[in-house]
């Protein structure tokens, strides 16, 4: 990584890891030389399973003490590094949206230490291109032109849904890892392009799970619970805030289990499974966003939190 001017003489030691599709663990990517002795003070690293659209990245920052802020910006979004409970270290989430443009990014973490210190650590990356699938869907005449009568109430649920995720809890609410929500095979559709009735109409930024009919579904973490209402294309839905701008939705299902404002566990019953909504069948519509960034729910799962 790039360091930019700085107030202090000492160079911020580093150590970048990637998490690589198909590896277990991280893999520590040393830019200096892999047998020289771990550096003292702050360290970066970064885990992501690709550099492509629809994909996360984990920004963990192990710090010596000195540091007492730190923000990570990336493609136009910024984080604030949040202290990991009980430990030095301190971590944020960012996104490569679904639609983001591949080409050249560079990602900046800016360090504030004691006295005004400032050090911004840059670090240039690539986005790579990424083909998505595509299909065609038969759907009721509703949801491809709605009636009139329900245009006011799309385009203030959308508000609704906006604000509410555009909400950042400074602090992480999640326990661990992300889980499945349900162990049920998904269609791997995410970012699938859809013509709907003919019509090309839509970009599907979830994941499509294939869950019986009345069967249980479970938030993938903990967090509290910013929506849960009958919305008329995402039928009844339950979004949750996991702290530090991440938020996981669960669409089309036939009951909810949760009220807006009511924290939940990692692997609660948050609702049961249905069709309601802009749906063609039973089935759990899963989806995230890391600060509007729209990523695979199944790369969040890969994330080592």
């Amino acid at each position: 990584m790039k360091r930019g001017p700085s107030r202090r003489a000492r160079a911020l030691p580093l150590v970048l890891a990637a998490l690589a599709a198909g590896l277990a663990g991280l893999a520590p990517a040393r830019l200096a030389n892999q047998a020289a002795p771990q550096p003292a003070g702050p360290v970066i690293r970064l885990s992501y399973r690709a550099l492509q659209p629809g994909e996360p990245i984990l920004v963990v920052l192990e710090s010596d003490g000195t540091v007492r802020t730190a923000t990570a910006t990336f493609l136009g979004a910024t984080a604030e590094l949040s202290r990991a409970t009980g430990g030095a270290r301190s971590f944020a989430l960012i996104g490569i949206d679904v639609q983001a443009k591949p080409g050249p990014a560079r990602l900046t973490v800016k360090l504030i230490k004691a006295g005004g210190l400032v050090e911004n650590v840059h670090q240039d990356l690539v986005v790579a291109e990424k083909a998505f699938p595509s299909t065609k869907l038969q759907l009721k005449p509703e949801y491809i032109t709605p009636p009139a009568s329900a245009l006011a109430r799309i385009k203030r649920e959308a508000e609704l849904v906006a604000l509410a995720m555009s909400v950042v809890t400074p602090e992480w609410l999640g326990e661990g890892p992300f889980a499945l929500p349900h162990d049920a095979e998904s269609w791997g559709n995410f970012g699938q392009r859809r013509l709907n009735n003919d019509v090309l109409q839509s970009l599907h930024a979830g994941l499509d799970l294939r869950v019986p009919f009345g069967e249980a579904i479970r938030a993938s973490n903990a967090g509290a619970v910013a929506v849960a209402s009958n919305l008329y294309m995402g039928g009844k839905t339950v979004i949750i805030d996991h702290g530090l701008g991440v938020f996981s939705s669960y669409g089309h299902m036939s009951e909810l289990r949760v009220k807006r404002g009511e924290r939940v566990k990692k692997g609660q019953t948050i609702g049961l499974c249905g069709s309601t909504g802009r749906s063609t069948g039973p089935h759990l519509h899963w989806a995230f966003k890391i600060l509007d960034a729209r990523v695979d729910p199944e790369a969040m799962l890969r994330l080592p939190l």
